[in-house]
């Protein structure tokens, strides 16, 4: 029987070798990848002295780093072919040709960005609406702009906005002081008084926009306060769920008192605290509340921890005039801020 020596795989090294990386994507990201209705950014993140900055990929509910790998092995990619034989008696025939050399990896893994000091630090204070109204924004900063430059999810940004409790005023993003938060919720609290209604239960949120205005604070704002304290209901109702009400405005009285001194007294900061808790709230007005926001450096005496879990920025509030002009008063906040707008 005749046999017929194997000739093999034609194999051949391309001159002009491709510029190609590798891509290693995780099982959760490839289905991210392949599926129609993902999507996906590239973005990056800003240099710092501990961190040169690093690219990041992003979906709506997932951020990736990716990261180049080095390795001792090189990868050739190939792609089938049609190969010389050595021998010029036979025919061509089909082979493999490596039209590329990789000598690194591009590693995408799981990546936490710390979502609250990047979104934090992005966003304009607001103090109150006459300072506002004052300040001179180089560019307007939409919620969708600040978005596009964010190295994180479409999911982790909402739920950053959220927990600050930003807001939109005339398209410019901000996010609001401590002081105007303690005065939005008192502001809330009174209104609740006058119209009858109780925080327990579901609040209706166009009876109290009334009163919430004639404080001076926007409407957007008291909204974004609802949103971040609600536990249900919708655009015209909202149930507050009491545990995230007590825990935050402790917080949010706490950090507004830390900005004037130092420290404040425990007694007046519970008084101050329990006040402004509907009665079956005030037995949970407890340091326990507070867990990881306080410090008390001396007896009698507590103040906020500024590296504590907070979800607020605490502001130099700078001097700003009283409005004296009654006339200015009686117009709507939206219309005095509306035409200061250039």
């Amino acid at each position: 029987m005749s046999t017929q020596e194997d000739q093999g795989i034609a194999f051949h090294v391309a001159h002009d070798q491709q510029r190609l990386r590798l891509l290693e994507l995780p099982p959760s990201l490839f289905s991210l990848a392949t599926s129609k209705e993902s999507r996906l950014w590239l973005k990056t993140t800003m240099p710092t002295e501990a961190d040169p900055g690093h690219v990041v990929l992003c979906s709506d509910s997932q951020t990736f780093q990716v990261r180049q790998v080095h390795s001792s092995n090189s990868v050739f990619i190939i792609q089938p072919s049609c190969i010389a034989r050595k021998d010029p008696r036979l025919d061509y025939s089909n082979g493999l040709t490596a039209i590329a050399k990789c000598e690194a990896t591009l590693e995408v893994i799981p990546y936490s960005p710390a979502c609250l000091p990047l979104l934090r630090e992005a966003l304009p204070v607001f103090v109150d609406l006459e300072s506002a109204q004052k300040r001179e924004v180089a560019a307007i900063q939409t919620k969708q702009s600040i978005l596009n430059d964010m190295p994180m999810s479409s999911q982790q940004y909402n739920q950053a906005w959220t927990d600050l409790c930003a807001f939109e005023l005339e398209n410019q993003a901000w996010c609001p002081s401590p002081s105007i938060l303690w005065k939005v919720w008192k502001s809330i609290t009174s209104a609740c008084s006058l119209k009858g209604l109780s925080l327990d239960r579901s609040l209706d949120m166009h009876a109290l926009a009334g009163t919430i205005e004639e404080d001076d604070i926007p409407l957007p704002l008291f909204h974004a306060v609802i949103s971040k304290l609600q536990v249900g209901g919708g655009d015209t109702h909202a149930k507050v769920d009491p545990v995230k009400c007590v825990s935050w405005t402790g917080s949010v009285l706490l950090q507004s008192g830390t900005a004037i001194a130092s420290s404040v007294a425990v007694v007046d900061f519970f008084r101050d605290w329990k006040d402004q808790l509907p009665e079956a709230w005030k037995k949970q007005a407890t340091l326990e509340a507070l867990q990881g926001m306080y410090l008390q450096p001396g007896p009698g005496i507590i103040r906020f921890k500024e590296d504590g879990p907070s979800t607020q920025q605490v502001p130099v509030n700078p001097t700003q005039p009283k409005a004296t002009s009654s006339q200015a008063r009686a117009r709507n906040w939206h219309e005095r801020f509306k035409n200061t707008r250039r």
